[in-house]
């Protein structure tokens, strides 16, 4: 490590001041100055915005120059306050093999691929003070130049009046410089900050207006990456309609396990700045709102209003989330809760693959000669109520049809809950293949209901209906699959409770088209 020799000067300065303290009385002017000196309290490089365009920030958090073997570099800095009285520095590079710094602050990139951490500090505190200014100089040995660079954001659309941060990814990942110049093809509708990628939407005249965002490298290799971001004129909302098809007053029930749903609406204009539009919730312990876009939190019914803040007009749609529906048609790829429990044995592991309205399950080695796969409800608690909706059904393929060397499997649910009295409820039936009824439908899979009316829990015995159990545990095993010594795959296509077995009945002819027969 290079040092000057300011610590030479800084030892005499501090020697001085102790010499002033025992001087005469006729000294009083020349120790008024000492005492009265003002210290740094920052310093920073100075760097011509040519330079400043290639710092870069590594993962470390170390603020990066790149430099070439053989280029040197002037490095000015700035000392604050201005009035500091002793504004003496030193220079220090951390290793000279990749970069050195002359008593001027002159850096030379010595050779590559390596890096060295220059430092400017006042004389006599930079041992440990923190004033000090730091720069990481990453020494290459010849330049490698950008091949392509990928341009992205995090939204292809902004609002004018709106700021979007751009990123630009450079290949190879060696590249020497890993920052790029920022500009845009239409200025008149975007503006963009050269060096951060800052993107800021300008007032335009039609209601969308392309705008390609340029990357170009600054390696002189003549790269470029582009993407194009759309600028939205800002349109004040006069009017919301907000479509009824999930209303409570038109019968529609919504379920907690689904989480959330996004509400249909029309404006006046139809082409307004719909972010402008105030969204409420009449109880946010039922649900919460924005942009329309309904988060279901408990069971009861709630209003959700949108209102255009301009002319005051609104429209609200009422909600029902009833205690005990269940309802899982694995419609949403970001949001299901019953999946395989990832359990494995004796050297396989049970899986599954989603599909757009249903699950294909893999078994698991039981043993020797049996396959299993256990079905796990992770979105907990799991909350049913017997008096709303006491049938459980669930609509999967039965692993008995699937192959002739099949003898025999076992369904079982295996749950643990509390009812909101206290009681403990655990092993829905009580044991294997417990169902109330299977009905065989005609694409060949099976429905196999649990009616919570008569199926008694193996702990708590039938469940109540004036109040609802919320389950910690919630999983159906399809066990003991004999006799077969090979993984197997199934179909599981939903999940759901019903008020009663018509409206089960129902649902399999007039939902899924089916006809079905009881076995």
């Amino acid at each position: 490590m290079k040092r000057n020799n300011n610590k030479i000067y800084a030892m005499m300065l501090m020697l001085g001041l102790a010499a002033a303290s025992m001087t005469s009385c006729s000294d009083d002017d020349k120790q008024s100055d000492l005492y009265g000196a003002v210290i740094p309290s920052s310093v920073e490089f100075n760097l011509s915005q040519d330079k400043q365009q290639l710092i870069y920030t590594d993962a470390t958090g170390a603020k990066c120059l790149p430099m070439i073997k053989g280029e040197t570099l002037q490095l000015e800095y700035t000392m604050l306050p201005e009035n500091t009285t002793f504004r003496d520095a030193v220079w220090s590079s951390s290793n000279d093999d990749f970069a050195t710094i002359s008593d001027e602050g002159l850096v030379t990139a010595v050779d590559g691929d390596g890096y060295s951490i220059v430092q400017i500090a006042p004389v006599g505190l930079y041992e440990g003070s923190g004033i000090n200014a730091n720069l990481k100089v990453v020494v290459s040995k010849e330049m490698r130049q950008a091949t392509s660079i990928a341009v992205t954001s995090d939204k292809d659309e902004i609002y004018s009046g709106d700021n979007l941060q751009m990123t630009a990814t450079i290949a190879p990942d060696n590249s020497t410089y890993k920052t790029v110049k920022w500009s845009v093809d239409d200025e008149n509708a975007a503006s963009i900050d050269p060096m951060t990628g800052v993107l800021t939407g300008k007032e335009a005249s039609a209601i969308l207006t392309p705008v390609k965002v340029i990357a170009t490298a600054l390696d002189g290799s003549g790269v470029v990456g582009e993407k194009t971001v759309n600028i939205r004129k800002v349109v004040a909302p006069e009017d919301v309609t907000i479509d009824q098809t999930y209303s409570a007053d038109k019968g529609y029930v919504c379920a907690l396990n689904e989480k959330s749903l996004s509400l249909n609406y029309t404006t006046v204009p139809a082409e307004c700045t719909t972010s402008q539009i105030v969204w409420t919730s009449s109880d946010e312990n039922v649900a919460t709102v924005a942009d329309g876009v309904v988060t279901f939190k408990g069971f009861g019914t709630v209003e959700i209003t949108a209102t255009t803040p301009a002319t005051g007009k609104s429209s609200t749609i009422k909600l029902n989330i009833p205690a005990g529906l269940i309802r899982e048609t694995f419609h949403n790829e970001n949001h299901y809760s019953i999946y395989d429990a990832k359990q494995s044995g004796n050297g396989t592991s049970t899986s599954h693959e989603w599909h757009d309205g249903y699950l294909t399950i893999t078994t698991y080695k039981q043993n020797a000669t049996n396959q299993r796969a256990d079905l796990k409800w992770y979105d907990l608690p799991v909350t049913l109520h017997a008096g709303n909706y006491p049938i459980i059904a669930v609509k999967m393929d039965d692993v008995k049809d699937l192959e002739s060397g099949i003898t025999s499997r076992n369904l079982n649910f295996d749950v643990v809950g509390k009812s909101e009295s206290g009681k403990d409820f655990k092993a829905l039936g009580g044991g294997n293949n417990k169902y109330s009824s299977d009905y065989k439908c005609s694409d060949g899979s099976h429905v196999f209901v649990y009616d919570l009316s008569k199926v008694a829990f193996r702990t708590g015995g039938i469940a109540p209906t004036n109040e609802t159990i919320s389950f910690t545990v919630f999983q159906l095993k399809h066990a003991d699959i004999k006799t077969v010594d090979h993984q197997l795959k199934f179909n599981l296509y939903w999940f759901q409770s019903f008020k009663n077995m018509d409206d089960l009945e129902s649902y399999i002819k007039n939902v899924d088209g089916l006809t079905f027969e009881k076995k």
